[in-house]
Parts: C-alpha cells; structure tokens; sequence
C-alpha cells in the first residue's frame, strides 16, 4: 500500500512540476538519444563554431542559408532547436586543467622532467586571463511530427514493448522507445548536422552519457570538471536492495538502471525572493528576454561584451516550429484590435513579417531565449550587479528588453540548463528563420582540438586548445612561421616545442620519452629551452637536451657519407639527401646549376660508395691502430682475430672491424669503426675518375670550355681546402641526445654571394646532423643493401624511430634564398615527413622568403606581424584569405605585448581550413626562459652562474613580470653613460652585474623578493593541500 501511495505522490509531483526533480523529463535512452516522459526524442550537438573568421555581413549571410537549408524543418510544430552556451571564466582553472595541464603533468612525470614551475605558473596565469566556454544545439523531435497512422503505430510498438517486462517502478522506462521516432529524429539531427558542416561550422555529436554530463553541470556549477557520469540502458548497474528485507514482493526496479532524474540531483532548490534561487553552492540570477532586438545582431556580438567583463553566465534560445500557425492566429488578433487605438503599430510589424514570406519566402518561428548568471552562496550582492551587467548587455544587444522578474526563478534558471526539459519562462516572439539564427551561438572561433598540451587565448579571452602533435587531424605537419625581427617568432616556435615534449608526442610503444627535436638556429634563440630542460632532466639525464654551437674546428668534423651501422651503401632517402648536397658544393654562387652536373652527381656518389667495399677494382679503407682507441681496446679485449686478404702482412680493413664488432653485437663501438670505412670528400675525386665514370662523361665540354669532371674535381678540392670539417670522418657525435639546437652563428656568414653559400651549405649540414635518422622506415629493414645479419637490430631501431614523433625546425631560413638545392631537400623532406612522423617547421621574416613548392606543402601558416601594407597584402593574395582574415593581416597583429603576442593562423587539420586570430599568453618564467634579447639573455646568464637554474628563474619572473628587463637595463645604461661618461659596453656590463647582485640579495629593484617568493610558496601548499 505504501509503494502505491509513494508512487501516486511522486506522479502528482511531477504533474505539478515541484521542485527540482520536476524540471528532468528525460526518462530514458534510446541508442544515442535521451527520451522524455512525452516519448519525445532528444540529442546534444556540440557546436565548436566557425573554422575561420567572419565579418558581421557574412555572418548574416551564413545565418540566411542555415535558413534555406533548415527552415523547412521548422515549418510545422514537432521540432525544436535549442541554442544553448555557457562561459564560466570563474571555473576555467578546473577546465584549463581538464583541457591542458593534467596532461602536462602526466607526460612531465613520466618522461622524468622536473617542470613544475612552468605548469604551475600557467596554472596561475591561464584562469586569469582565459575563461572557458562551450556551445551546444539541442535538438529535440515531438511525437507531433508523426502523421496520425505513424502515431497509432508509435502506440502499438510502445504497448508490445511494455507487455514483454514486469512494472520496473522508479527506474529508467525504456518502454517509451520507438523506432519510427528514432527514424524522424536521426533525419532531423542529420539535416542539421549536415548544413553545419557544409557553412564550416564544426560541430560534434554528444552521446547520452556526455549530455547528461554537460546538463548535471549546468545545474550544478560545482560540478564542473568532476568524473561523474549517469548509469543508463546497457550500463552495469549494481543491484540495490529494498527497505524492507522481508517483503516477499519482487522489485525488479532494484535489478534496474536507477531513474535518471535521482541521478542528477543531489540537493534542492530554494527561492530567495521572486528573482533568485539557490541550487548547491551557488545561487542564480536568471535574466528573461521579453522583447526580442529590433536590429538582431550575431551572437558572438553578445559574448564578446560580457566575456570582458568576465562574467559567469550561460543562456537558452529556443526556435520552435509552429510559426506559420501562431503567425496567422496573431494577424487575425491583431486585425480584430485594430479597431483600439495604439495597435496599428503592430499590424505593421505583422505586415512586415508577411512581406518577407510571400518576397522571400521567409518563415517565422517561435522563439524565447533566457539567461542566467551565479555566484556563491552568501554572494547575493556581487549577484545582483551581475544580473544587472547581464540584463544590460541583452538589452544592448540589438535593442532588445529583459526582465529579472519570472514569477518562478527557479523554473527561469532551469529554463537555461540544456536536455532536460524543453521549456522557459521567456516571453514568445515570432522572429523570421533568419533573423534567429543570426542570434543563435555558433558564430565563434572554432579549434579542431578539444584538448592540447598548449592553449591560446583567443581576442575574447576564451580557450583554444592546441595539440601540438597533430592529434589524428594533420598527418602531415609543415609549419611556416612569419614575423620580422622582434615580432615573437622564437618565443611562438619554442612555445610549440615545449609542447610537443609536454604532450601524447612522448607516447609509443617503446615507453615514454622525450620526443626527438631537432632545431637549426642562427643565434641563441633557443638556448633557454635547451636551458630548462637540462635542469628539468637533472645531472644524469642532461646529455639528452644539448645545445651545440657549431663550429669549424678540430671536434666538429662531420662526414655526409655515413651510412647505418653495418651497411656499406647509403638508404633511399639518404642517397637523395647526399645528391642534393654535393650537387650544392659542385653548382655557381649564382645558383644555376652546370648541365649533366646532377646525373655526373649521382654515378659519382654511387662509385664512391663502390669502390669502399671489396668488389673487384674497389679499394676499402685500411684499419689504423691509434685512430680509435675504443675500438683498438675493444680488439683486444674481446680477442677479436682480425682477416689479412692477402697475406700477414697485407693489411686488415675498417669494414672487417665492423663486421667482427656487429658479430658481437657491439653496435656502438661498430658504429665508430665504420666512421672510416665509408668514403670522404676525396674519394669523390678518385671515382669521379674511375673508368666508368671517365666513360660517361668525360666527352661533356661546358660553355667555359672545362669538361664537366673537371669542373667537378675543382669544385670538390675547393670545398675540401676551405671547409676540412666535410672531408674528414665524423668526430662531432651527439651521443643519446634527443632535444638538439644547433647554432650555426659563427658557421653561417652573410654578406656576400660565397657567405650566403657557405650558409646554405651549412643548413644542409645541420640538417644531416639532426635528421639524418628521423626518415627510418621499417620497410627500409628489407633494402637491398641490408646484411641479413643486421635486419633485426635495425627493424627494431627503424620501428622505433618511426613510432616516434619528431620534429625538426629551420630558424632564420631567408638564409637559404640562393641555394635552391636547399629548398629542394626541404620539399622532399615535407613530402616525405607524413609517411615518417616528421614534423617540419620554417621560421623567417617574410612570406616571400618561401618557395612556392614549399608554400604548398605546407599544412600551416604562423603569421605574427606582416610589416608595410605592400607586404600584407601580397600576403593575403598569396594565403587567398577571406576579409575578415584580410583586415586581422592588416590591423591585429601588432607584436608582442604585456597582454601576449596576437598572431593569425591558416591551418589545414581535419580535411578542413581553419583561419583563426589567437593570442599566445605565456608567464613570466616562460618569458624569460625563451628571451632572445641581449640583455635578458645575459642577465639569466649571470644568475645561471650564481644560483641554480630554476630559481633564477623564479626570481627573474617575480621581480620582471613582464617576462623582460630591458626598459630597467636602458635606463641604467642611460644614466651611467650620460652620469659617468662610460662607454656603452662597459655600461652596459656594469647594469648587468649591478642588477644580478640586486637579484641575488634581494635589495634595489629586487627588494622584498624573499618575502614574495615564500607567500608564493606558502599559497601553492595551501592549493596542493586543499587539491
């Protein structure tokens, strides 16, 4: 009897809609979709927005043919589109978490990195310049769509669903499923969905699971960003007992997935006056449009405003079908009040209405729209101000008018939460199709991502995550990055490398590492990442991230020739590599290569390589004693019986100590061992005579009247007298390292047409040197030329390296303008680096300074700051930018600020283009880590010197926020030369000193630095204990 009562209470409760279970009228699931007690149908759209930017007039354009695809679908009443947003800058902390630093941290832990400080500041910094937003479409389809037969049947199938199961009780009621509804729905979700995509609006469909998640959020704000999750039909469920243990009744509701509406509440409501109500911790203010705007304006419009106010609210426009009904009920009311004075305004408005649909065959729906803002409890006032801002920001909107007072505020804020129910307490207005979806909340800036080890800011302050490893949606990433000297290209560059270490990039199959990084720099721009992660790693582990100032001395010999250890002729792509290096050495300074020189190129380096080995004619290198002495002790040691081919006394070859030490697995020493087995520079001269070559091409005369192996010879004996670190065995060996920045500053001249080729020559040195073993393939273990002996090592190597992203960028490439043997390898090596899991990277001033070909290839493009209006706009000519893109070209990029540094981005992710404004924001331990500026650079040295690597930091950052000291260091500068009468270096060293002893000791600029440091300590316990 009691279990009869419970019921027909609950269901008088319902029918009454107390609060607060009154306001859930999802009772089930059907595959995808939720359904209500009604037997409606109900799915959640997330709207990630517009791929690339839009001015106001194609906004309204896009709006008109969302209109012309889907206002046939709200013709009739049955279906409904709810748009539905939220921005909560006061819990973007728990979202930046959820979204980047959670994972930051993980992959920092697992890879053994000590960057704590740099996480944690951006954990400190982030939430206050950013705040975290969302946008859904809620689609929900009546049983009103279905013709009368369609619901007899609907009927039937629900009745012989029910028949076949017991009365399940307060439990999910799966008997209100029906497949014919299902059908009308799955179209209607497929129309949207389809006319989205097809205006470049990302979008994604949101499972049961996730839209009840996103609804229990909006109702309790508390809730953001914590792992529960709603039992539903197919979940395991535990069996719960019934109160009376004795009762012989069966309860099958205690088998059964609990009632979704017990799931998601877990406190009531209480009213606090006639405009705010208390759910949980916080307490809502909700705001209803009563007059709908007289100019309707784009949503983002709305957004943008109070998102620089940063205020916390969130919003619910429902369009309704319906509108040609209510539109003739309303003109024949209006016509009947005619006679009253005061209403021809309003047959006017209702003329204007039927204008447009007879003209243009423009519907009207019906449309309502609330919004609510919170606060902590016992934070009515702050509230209250709030609830003004955002009453005031809607009636500026357009000119439209709200109101703070709904009679029930508790169902006006239930009004703005998504899924549940299909209701509000906003007055109806009757809007043309396109005029609401003008006002609907899908005009913002999309990313592809929905999470990265990287955020930017975009213009409004909200999140847009960046996965800097592609995540699935660009195979193939070739990067471009523009700006001119100063304008944050480094700093972009190295917020990218870190990144990719901090992300899934440090995953495979082998472990989690760091991933393999190479960059070629002219100047220390990246020294301060190199920087970090030494320290980050500790002492044993620093070897891994290296910083290498290359230079043309004894140590640094690098031969080009070098093969995989135990194989005698060089992989595909090594030999492509080779041809386009030597054909460098043997081409003009003025760049137009000798004709036949590129076939001569390609039958020399292979004779070279020939005439290593012990064919017949070839001549192998002869092993020397002394030259190696690891490898000399490791003879002796492991009692290695070395072959004489002719005799005792005839000698023994290199290749033959590499054979006998890859036998025994040695493959390190082997490894050095085949540094003078393979050819040299030299030997270039000896095959470029052999017969077969003398053969081929010794009848070729060129217009200076030389033979082209002789040009050949003069060319190679030039580049050996002047660069004797290419024709020597390697020496310069990077050891396990896997972050490398190589600095070709005192290498890499300019000036001249012989500087700027020894520049080109250098970068491609550089890029042998980094990449040389990121294009290892596991095809490559079956290549011809590869001993059987040596296949399983090096399948096992090529695997690994394939499974490993890498990355390799080229700073200051402008440099490499004259060689196009350069561009050349570049092309190639993007071409080939998706099927290799290279990520390519080219930095320079001016988009210009790239090769069409490599324009091409690439996937993305950096634009930071774009110089002269010429400049810009041959630029948006060549990217072929829409005008919104246009005008941020030409007047949102002005450079590095205390704000961040704005850049744009054209990218290619998801078989889509996405053209964006973004804001990179970095703290000021970041900053300074990544300076580039002389006085910076030299400061962190001088206190690299004194304290450790962190702290330095730290104190930097504290006392520098603004990520430099330059201004402090000028004025000081300033005043000893114009005081003193110094000299500008010995000014400019005296500031330096003076500054780090101010640092080091807390005193002068730097006074009350201890106290600061240690309250931030204190705070960071106190978050860590409260965590």
């Amino acid at each position: 009897m009691g279990g009869i009562l419970s019921s027909l209470l609950a269901g008088i409760s319902l029918g009454l809609r107390q609060p607060l279970a009154s306001f859930c009228d999802v009772e089930s699931t059907h595959g995808d979709h939720l359904i209500t007690k009604r037997g409606e149908y109900v799915s959640v759209l997330r709207i990630n927005g517009l791929r690339r930017m839009c001015t106001r007039q194609e906004v309204e354009a896009l709006a008109e043919q969302q209109r012309i695809e889907l206002q046939g679908l709200l013709e009739e009443r049955g279906h409904a589109i709810v748009g539905w947003y939220i921005s909560d800058p006061e819990r973007s902390g728990i979202e930046i978490d959820r979204l980047s630093l959670n994972g930051c941290r993980s992959i920092a832990r697992q890879i053994g990195a000590d960057l704590s400080d740099v996480i944690e500041e951006r954990r400190r910094r982030w939430p206050n310049v950013m705040r975290w937003e969302t946008t859904c479409y809620v689609l929900w389809t009546r049983p009103s769509v279905l013709t009368r037969e369609d619901r007899k049947q609907v009927a039937e199938e629900r009745r012989t669903l029910a028949s076949q199961f017991p009365r399940v009780g307060n439990t999910q009621r799966f008997a209100l499923r029906s497949d014919i509804m299902a059908a009308r729905h799955e179209s209607f979700i497929s129309r949207v969905q389809a006319a989205l995509q097809g205006f470049d609006i990302s979008c994604e469909f949101l499972g049961p699971h996730q839209a009840l998640q996103v609804a229990r959020e909006a109702t309790y704000r508390e809730t953001a960003g914590s792992a529960w999750k709603p039992t539903l039909l197919g979940d395991r469920v535990m069996p719960r007992l019934p109160d009376d243990l004795d009762d012989p009744q069966p309860h099958p509701q205690g088998l059964l997935w609990p009632a979704i509406r017990d799931q998601i509440f877990n406190a009531d409501a209480e009213t606090k006056g006639g405009q705010l109500v208390t759910v949980g911790d916080y307490t809502y203010a909700p705001v209803d449009m009563t007059i709908g705007p007289e100019d309707p304006r784009p949503f983002s419009e709305l957004s943008s405003v109070l998102g620089r106010k940063r205020l916390p609210w969130r919003s619910a426009m429902i369009l309704e079908g319906g509108g040609r009904a209510a539109f003739g009920f309303k003109e024949a009311g209006a016509g009947f009040l005619a006679m009253f004075p005061g209403n021809s305004d309003i047959r006017r408005a209702f003329a204007a209405l039927k204008l447009e649909r007879q003209k243009n065959n423009h519907n009207s729906v019906r449309m309502r729209m609330t919004a609510t803002t919170w606060a902590p409890v016992g934070a009515e006032a702050k509230l209250r101000r709030q609830a003004s801002d955002l009453s005031q920001a809607i009636d500026a909107w357009g000119n439209s008018k709200t109101t703070r007072i709904s009679g029930d505020p508790l169902e006006a804020a239930m009004g703005s939460v998504p899924a549940l129910a299909l209701g509000s307490t906003a007055t109806s207005s009757l809007a043309l199709v396109g005029d609401a979806f003008s006002m609907m909340p899908w005009a913002r800036s999309a990313s592809p991502w929905q999470r990265g080890s990287i955020l930017f800011r975009k213009p409004d302050g909200s999140i847009w995550p960046y996965d800097p490893t592609g995540g699935g949606l660009r195979p193939s990433v070739v990067d471009i990055i523009i700006a001119p000297p100063g304008g944050g290209k480094s700093v972009l560059a190295n917020t990218i490398l870190l990144g990719l270490i901090l992300s899934s990039a440090a995953i495979s199959s082998h472990g989690t590492k760091l991933p393999y990084i190479g960059k070629l720099d002219i100047g220390p721009s990246s020294r301060g990442l190199i920087e970090m992660l030494r320290n980050a790693l500790g002492p044993e582990r620093q070897h891994e991230a290296v910083y290498v100032k290359m230079q043309a001395i004894p140590g640094f010999e690098v031969n080009v020739f070098d093969t995989q250890v135990g194989l005698e002729y060089p992989l595909p792509l090594e030999r492509v590599f080779l041809q386009n290096f030597i054909s460098l050495l043997a081409t003009p300074l003025d760049g137009r290569p000798w004709e036949g020189m590129d076939h001569l190129v390609e039958d020399v380096i292979d004779e070279a390589y020939r005439l290593c080995t012990g064919v017949q004619g070839g001549t192998p290198k002869i092993y020397t004693p002394g030259i190696e002495p690891d490898v000399d002790a490791a003879i002796t040691s492991l009692g290695i019986s070395l072959p004489h081919h002719a005799g005792e006394d005839d000698p023994t070859w290199w290749r033959d100590v590499v054979d006998a030490l890859v036998n025994l697995r040695e493959y390190r020493l082997a490894g050095f061992a085949q540094r003078h087995a393979v050819p040299v520079l030299q030997d270039l001269l000896i095959a470029a005579r052999s017969p077969e070559i003398e053969k081929r091409y010794s009848k070729i005369t060129l217009e200076t009247g030389e033979s082209l192996i002789d040009t050949f010879d003069r060319y190679i004996m030039n580049v050996i007298k002047n660069f004797p670190m290419l024709a020597s065995p390697t020496r310069l060996d990077m050891g396990d390292a896997r972050v490398i920045v190589l600095d070709l500053a005192e290498v890499a001249p300019s000036g001249s047409p012989a500087a700027n080729r020894q520049t080109a020559l250098m970068y491609m040195l550089g890029r042998h040197i980094l990449a040389r073993n990121f294009f290892l393939h596991p095809d490559y273990a079956d290549d011809p030329h590869m001993p059987p002996s040596m296949r399983d090592y090096h399948l096992a190597r090529f695997t690994e390296m394939y499974e490993t992203t890498k990355r390799v960028d080229f700073d200051e490439w402008h440099r490499t303008e004259p060689a196009p043997q350069v561009d050349k390898q570049a092309v190639r090596d993007g071409r080939e680096g998706r099927k290799h899991n290279v990520q390519l990277a080219f930095i320079s001033q001016n988009h210009t300074d790239f090769s069409e070909d490599l324009y091409k290839i690439s996937t993305a493009r950096w634009v930071l700051k774009c110089g002269d209006q010429e400049t810009a706009d041959s630029l948006i000519r060549r990217f072929k930018l829409s005008d919104a893109s246009a005008y941020v070209i030409r007047n949102a990029l002005p450079g590095p600020g205390k704000n961040g540094a704005p850049f744009f981005v054209d990218m290619s992710a998801g078989e889509a283009k996405y053209e964006q404004l973004l804001v990179n924001v970095l703290g000021p331990i970041e900053l300074w880590s990544f300076s580039t500026t002389p006085g910076d650079t030299a400061l962190r040295s001088r206190l690299y010197k004194r304290i450790h690597f962190a702290r330095a930091l730290r104190m930097l950052a504290t006392v520098f926020p603004s990520g430099t000291a330059n201004s402090e260091i000028e004025r000081r500068k300033s005043e000893r030369m114009n005081v003193f009468g110094l000299a500008t270096d010995e000014a400019f060293a005296g500031v330096l000193d003076e500054l780090a002893d101010e640092i080091v000791e807390g005193r002068g600029v730097a006074a009350g630095l201890y106290e600061t440091l240690r309250a931030i300590d204190e705070q960071s316990e106190l978050e860590f204990t409260i965590g």
